[in-house]
């Protein structure tokens, strides 16, 4: 787990934002790989992650469970790296 304190102020609310999702699968899917990758994402991967965040919690599911492949390109290596990193 990350320590907080060493996290800017986008960070700690993207690390809240992904552990309240809506869902407890959700909230354990993305606030998981959110705490394990937070401090090592730059600017740019927190505003990437934070744009995915932004979808409707049915679609970011179906996407992360295989269940849809109709998402927009730019997030097909992030929604990859997700599944990847839950062994999905």
């Amino acid at each position: 787990m990350v320590e907080h304190s060493s996290l800017t102020d986008k960070q700690k609310r993207l690390i809240y934002r992904a552990n309240h999702r809506g869902t407890k699968e959700m909230d354990w899917l993305m606030g998981k790989y959110i705490e394990a990758t937070i401090a090592s994402m730059d600017e740019s991967k927190v505003d990437h992650v934070d744009a995915l965040l932004k979808f409707a919690e049915p679609e970011i599911e179906a996407w992360l469970m295989g269940k849809s492949t109709d998402y927009p390109d730019e997030f097909a290596d992030l929604i990859k790296e997700i599944q990847a990193f839950h062994d999905l």
